[in-house]
């Protein structure tokens, strides 16, 4: 008999987003696979198991409706993802599934450096992941142990951990993307429905200080594995892709091959990527547009010069104008993230990045907030300049939850911020109608609309 497999992604009041050591609450509509659960399905996407995924946040259903389910289904082991923006609610919900004597495995940022005393605090738990890209459950399923890596487990009395392997490249077989697809996620420039998540790279080379990405190391995926995947993507009428790798371009050779290849196969989905400036040429980026790319999210983070170097952002705001000219020229929609605020920032720098986003022609911004996570350089300054509480596990960049305090802001600075970000950029007659003009579709039409209402709704009322 296969095993049973259960993917999880637990519902509660608000519309986390769980993936990629950096969860949230959706300041809109949006929400993409888990690429965390992608990832870990390929490993376990084999005629040797049953696999089955809930995701309660996607599907909108009730604790106590997955409960039923996760009884129906009864799983020989349960894949979870816990995350600190959603951590107060999610303890509850796995102390009910151990008292129940389900085999859960997690995955969760904190993990990374706090698991051993997060596996004290819930005795009957067994293991958890600190890298989602290995072959761990496989090998455990099989009683390979001496195969395991990336992961921490309880046998006995003791707590055991099996490092990571540190490759430049990791090799993967297909996600099961045919789980995925089946479920509502969306994004506000998804032109047409189905659309999955993926990677080509694991982690980030740069050093950003307030960013996991960097503890993470780097690793990437060969253009041949890569395709193969596009090619099941296609048989499965796909009709766009969200990359979620951190930062592509950093193997430009391997990147443009990869482009090269989408172009030559003809493969008709669009796509969305991530990345810095700093890694940008133009002949990439009409390649790209060649490839259907459309959309193309830049961290940016401030305006001001002084902020991105002691943060560990070293480029320049010529090179962010420059690059911006270059993305209009290929016919891009631009999506630039901004922090408001980090221990050095003061209230008028964050009015000058507001300012600074407004300017540039962008599509979407999108303003975080700085958050202590667990293993980051930010959070060994915040822990020295006695900027955060150290007993606060739930943390929430959307800004939703402040639990980190500025050298030169109040709280009621911070939240003045806050909505004074959302309503100059979004509220501009100018760029209503530049984003009206450019949808292209009535599916975008519906969730720009829809993830405008929330967007409002979640940062006025």
């Amino acid at each position: 008999m296969k095993k049973k497999i259960l993917f999880l992604n637990f519902p509660w009041k608000a519309l986390y987003i769980r993936d990629y050591y950096c969860s949230k609450i959706s300041k809109g509509n949006y929400i993409n696979a888990p690429i965390d659960l992608v990832m870990q399905s390929w490993v376990l996407n084999t005629w040797e198991f049953d696999l089955h995924l809930i995701d309660g946040i996607v599907e909108k259903k009730s604790p106590e409706k997955i409960l039923k389910e996760i009884r129906l289904y009864n799983p020989d082991i349960i894949i979870w993802l816990i995350w600190s923006a959603s951590l107060d609610e999610d303890k509850i919900f796995l102390k009910r599934l151990l008292e129940q004597n389900y085999e859960v495995l997690l995955s969760w940022d904190i993990l990374i450096t706090e698991a051993d005393k997060f596996m004290l605090e819930f005795p009957k738990l067994k293991w958890v992941i600190t890298n989602f890209i290995w072959r761990w459950v496989y090998h455990y399923l099989k009683w390979e142990y001496d195969q395991m890596d990336a992961i921490i487990i309880r046998q006995w009395s003791e707590i055991k951990r099996y490092p990571e392997k540190k490759d430049r490249f990791f090799s993967v077989n297909i996600p099961a993307h045919n789980l995925f697809i089946k479920k509502k996620y969306r994004m506000p420039f998804v032109r047409k429905y189905p659309f999955a998540t993926t990677i080509m790279t694991y982690g980030c080379p740069f050093k950003c200080s307030f960013c996991i990405m960097s503890k993470l190391g780097y690793q990437e995926r060969t253009v041949e594995e890569m395709v193969t995947e596009l090619d099941k993507l296609k048989e499965l009428w796909v009709k766009e892709i969200l990359f979620l790798d951190q930062t592509l371009w950093i193997n430009r050779i391997n990147f443009k091959k990869l482009l090269h290849v989408m172009i030559e196969k003809k493969y008709n989905f669009w796509r969305f990527w991530f990345s810095r400036v700093d890694v940008m040429d133009k002949e990439t980026m009409l390649l790209m547009k060649r490839a259907w790319c459309h959309t193309i999210r830049f961290w940016v983070e401030s305006w001001n010069e002084f902020i991105l170097k002691t943060y560990g952002k070293w480029y320049t705001l010529d090179i962010i104008k420059s690059w911006i000219k270059t993305a209009k020229e290929a016919w891009m929609n631009l999506l630039w993230t901004f922090i408001l605020w980090l221990p050095e920032e003061t209230f008028a720098m964050a009015k000058e990045t507001i300012k600074f986003s407004k300017e540039l022609g962008l599509d979407f911004a999108s303003f975080n907030f700085a958050v202590p996570r667990y293993g980051t350089d930010l959070r060994a300054e915040a822990q020295e300049k006695w900027l955060i509480d150290d007993s606060i596990e739930t943390m929430d960049q959307s800004g939703n939850t402040i639990v980190m305090w500025s050298r030169h802001m109040t709280m009621q600075e911070i939240e003045k911020i806050r909505k004074l970000a959302i309503r100059e950029f979004y509220l501009r007659p100018q760029y209503i109608i530049s984003r009206i003009r450019k949808i292209k579709s009535r599916t975008e039409f519906k969730e720009n609309v829809a993830n405008a209402i929330l967007l409002f709704k979640n940062t006025f009322f």
